[in-house]
């Protein structure tokens, strides 16, 4: 049988896209348009995964969800790049322990996909669900149980979203993932580890599927692809996207010594931010750069002085510039080709 490949818009760079909100946290949907637009610009995003966890999934409402959705798809449709929309029911209070009932949950997750579909979602990303509990049933047929009850009520493509903190005992195992590859509509999965004992046994399972394995974790996205990963997921695909899309352009091509100096770089630049909030610090490098949205978050972080975003500026530009201009060069090409 010949090898399949996974859906294009599950390749490459994906943001997890960091929810644009204002001063008290409410959705700012002219943010949203900017933030869709400046990504867009940098010609390295293949798609855009709103409602992520970068995004704060936990403090949206369902009816958020909605808005949210409403927002984004169109956004993203008109700049021609790919979404995806974060479809869990309601967590509300999760940072607390608080956890939902699993049938309503599993419920409003249910309407959020049909939801998402209609709106013109390209997928739905539903998240490991190990904040839910079954009575006399093990963490993996809670997973299980949920993943086909949302698979079967739902016509829309599903990535699945181990992040990291995942309780272990909800973690997908080789054998749990071969039931869930029974599923025909379940089409890829974000794997937030730098594990390779964790990844790799993952990527043997779904060589040659079509199954669209994404790095979850950017410092690890160079030995993903060498592993069989198609793309990434990460807080650095919002911030420094050409560099990712760098460590793809140069594995593929066969060039080990520039992709590997690619990842070294978004090593340095995972360094920028440290200490810091990293939704807030880059929001404000991006805005400096022309990004047209707030510096807020739901975290609370406020937005850190002048000083402190001039000097991850400084540094973002310094570390950025090749692969911005061979992003750039490289899109030129493809325009000149296709005109």
């Amino acid at each position: 049988m010949a090898e399949q490949k996974p859906c294009d818009f599950l390749m490459g760079v994906i943001v997890p896209f960091w929810t644009p909100v204002d001063a008290e946290g409410k959705l700012d949907t002219a943010g949203t348009r900017g933030m869709v637009d400046y990504l867009a610009d940098s010609g390295a995003v293949r798609s855009i995964f709103g409602r992520s966890g970068m995004g704060k999934w936990h403090t949206f409402t369902v009816d958020e969800t909605k808005r949210f959705t409403d927002v984004l798809v169109p956004a993203c449709r008109k700049r021609g790049v790919g979404v995806l929309i974060g479809a869990m029911g309601e967590c509300i209070g999760r940072e607390r322990g608080v956890r939902p009932e699993a049938a309503r949950y599993t419920e409003q997750s249910i309407e959020l996909v049909n939801y998402a579909q209609r709106a013109g979602a390209d997928a739905a990303v539903l998240v490991i669900p190990d904040m839910l509990t079954m009575k006399d049933t093990p963490p993996p047929e809670v997973v299980w149980q949920y993943y086909k009850a949302v698979h079967d009520a739902t016509r829309l493509p599903l990535v699945l979203y181990q992040p990291g903190g995942t309780d272990p005992a909800y973690h997908l195992s080789p054998d749990l993932m071969r039931r869930l590859l029974s599923l025909p509509r379940i089409a890829g999965l974000k794997l937030s580890t730098s594990q390779e004992e964790v990844f790799a046994p993952i990527a043997e399972l779904v060589r040659g599927t079509g199954f669209a394995l994404i790095a979850g974790d950017e410092r690890f996205y160079l030995r993903a692809l060498e592993l069989g990963a198609c793309g990434v997921i990460g807080g650095g695909c919002s911030a420094y996207p050409e560099v990712l899309w760098a460590v793809r352009y140069f594995y593929a091509k066969g060039d080990a010594v520039r992709a590997r100096q690619a990842q070294e770089t978004v090593w340095r630049l995972m360094d920028v931010k440290k200490g810091l909030d990293a939704c807030v610090l880059w929001k404000q490098v991006m805005t400096a750069s022309g990004g047209k949205f707030q510096p807020y978050d739901r975290s609370g972080t406020p937005p850190y002085p002048r000083s402190v975003v001039a000097e991850a500026l400084q540094e973002w530009r310094r570390l950025t510039a090749p692969s911005r201009r061979l992003c750039h060069a490289q899109r030129s090409r493809n325009r000149d080709r296709m005109a």
